[in-house]
């Protein structure tokens, strides 16, 4: 089986192509003083929290109504930076710290 090295090469600009473009969705993420904050959260709390405490103690020490907090955790969801998991009607987050790692940015030094 032989390999052509110009597919091979493709596919290596491909994904850093890829990984250069998440990279910045998620510096664009954490611009945000709020998001930074609740990403700071969850990397002290260091595992998965179900979104009633989460969202209510950001909130509180946030000062930040429960939609306002609901579209910043929607988006680190959608940027990645948290994982969002569904049990029922309640949700739980967890920092997305491998993710964080691949763009070069350790979430215990944020």
């Amino acid at each position: 089986m032989s390999i052509d090295i110009f597919k091979c090469f493709d596919i290596v600009k491909y994904m850093e192509a890829i990984t250069q473009n998440n990279t910045a969705i998620i510096l664009k993420s954490l611009a945000d003083d709020m998001r930074l904050s609740i990403v700071r959260k969850l990397a002290h709390d260091n595992c998965e929290v179900a979104s009633s405490e989460i969202v209510q103690s950001c909130a509180e020490f946030l000062k930040l109504s429960q939609p306002a907090m609901s579209h910043h955790f929607n988006k680190l969801v959608t940027a990645g930076v948290i994982v969002e998991r569904k049990i029922g009607v309640e949700k739980y987050y967890q920092l997305n710290k491998q993710l964080l790692s691949l763009a070069g940015i350790n979430p215990d030094k944020l």
